[in-house]
C-alpha cells in the first residue's frame, strides 16, 4: 500500500509541475512576450500524458493520439514531443535517444492498427495519430502511380517496388528485398532509399513487425493497411494544411516560420497563408520571445 501511495504521490507531482509549466506559458501569451525558459519547460510538458510517463502500447497510442504525430525520439533542433522521451526510459547512446519500448513500440502500435508509423519528419520515425492522418495523406499523398511515374515524381524502380507490395503484402523487409533485388542491381541503400519514398508519399507503410535481432518492419499498402473509417473524407490541401500548422505549433508550444516550414517541409509562402489564415480564425497568433528577433508564432487552444 505505501508504494502504491508513494507512486501516486510522485505521478500528482509531475503532473502539478506540468500543468505549472503550461499555465506559466499561457500567462505569459496573455502578457504578450515569452521567454526561452518558459517556452523549453512547456515543450517538456508535452512529453507526458496527463503528468505521468507512458508505458503500455494503450498509453503510447493515447499519446500519439493526443499529440496528433510524434517522433520516436528527439532530434536535434527539432523540438517537438517523442515516444521515446514520454516512455522517460534509458536510452540506448547520447546521440540516439531511444528507449527499448519506443524501439518496440515502432512494429507493435502499427502492427494493432493504434497508430501509423513513418519515416517523414527530417526523414526520421515519425508516429501519427489515426485524427491527423487524413490530413497527412491529403497534403503529401501521391496520386496514381502510373501518372507520377510519367509526371518524373516517382522512379521506375520505385513503381515496381509498390506493385511488389501490392502483390505480396503484408510482407516483410528481408522478404521484400529479396524479391526486389534485382530492381536496385543489388544495391540495398537505393532499395532503402526506394522504400523511404514511397512511405513519404504515403503508398506504403508499416504494418508491424518482429522485434528480434535489430528489428524489422513488415510492408503493405496504405489503402490496404490503415482502417477504412481513417481513409473514408479527406481534407482539402487547405484544410489539411491548416490542421498540420496548428497541430505543429500546439507540440512546439511556440516557433519561428522558418522552423515550421524545416519541420513540414513547406514552401514558405504556404506557411505564411496559413498562419494569416489561423490568426484571421483566432487559432493562432505572432508572439514576441525575449532575446530573440524577427516574429514567433503560438497557437491559441
Amino acid at each position: 500500500m505505501k508504494a502504491d501511495e508513494a507512486k501516486t504521490s510522485i505521478v500528482r507531482y509531475w503532473w502539478s509541475k506540468a500543468e505549472e509549466s503550461l499555465a506559466s506559458a499561457e500567462r505569459e501569451l496573455q502578457a504578450g512576450m515569452l521567454t526561452l525558459t518558459t517556452i523549453h519547460r512547456a515543450r517538456a510538458a508535452k512529453n507526458r500524458l496527463d503528468g505521468r510517463s507512458v508505458k503500455t502500447d494503450e498509453e503510447a497510442a493515447a499519446f500519439v493520439a493526443a499529440r496528433g504525430f510524434c517522433l520516436l525520439m528527439p532530434l536535434r533542433g527539432v523540438p517537438l514531443p517523442s515516444l521515446s522521451q514520454a516512455e522517460g526510459g534509458a536510452v540506448w547512446a547520447d546521440d540516439f535517444r531511444c528507449t527499448d519500448r519506443a524501439w518496440a513500440w515502432k512494429e507493435t502500435l502499427p502492427g494493432r492498427k493504434l497508430c501509423a508509423y513513418v519515416k517523414l519528419i527530417r526523414h526520421r520515425g515519425t508516429f501519427i495519430g489515426w485524427r491527423l492522418y487524413p490530413a497527412f495523406l491529403a497534403l503529401y499523398g501521391a496520386g496514381d502511380l502510373d501518372d507520377e511515374y510519367e509526371a518524373g515524381r516517382i522512379s521506375r524502380a520505385e513503381r515496381e517496388l509498390a506493385a511488389l507490395v501490392a502483390e505480396r503484402g503484408p510482407i516483410d523487409t528481408r522478404e521484400l528485398w529479396r524479391l526486389a533485388r534485382p530492381l536496385f542491381g543489388g544495391a540495398r541503400h537505393r532499395f532503402l532509399a526506394a522504400l523511404e519514398r514511397l512511405q513519404t508519399i504515403f503508398v506504403v507503410t508499416v504494418a508491424g513487425g518482429s522485434l528480434e535481432g535489430w528489428s524489422r518492419h513488415t510492408w503493405d499498402l496504405v489503402e490496404r493497411w490503415v482502417p477504412p473509417e481513417v481513409l473514408a473524407k479527406l481534407p482539402t490541401r487547405r484544410e489539411a494544411r491548416r490542421v498540420l500548422l496548428w497541430q505543429t505549433l500546439s507540440n512546439c508550444v511556440a516557433a519561428e516560420e522558418r522552423l515550421l516550414c524545416s519541420l513540414l517541409g513547406w514552401p514558405a509562402g504556404e506557411v505564411v497563408e496559413a498562419l494569416d489564415e489561423l490568426a484571421a480564425a483566432g487559432m493562432a497568433r505572432r508572439v514576441r520571445v525575449e532575446g530573440q528577433r524577427g516574429p514567433w508564432w503560438a497557437c491559441d487552444n
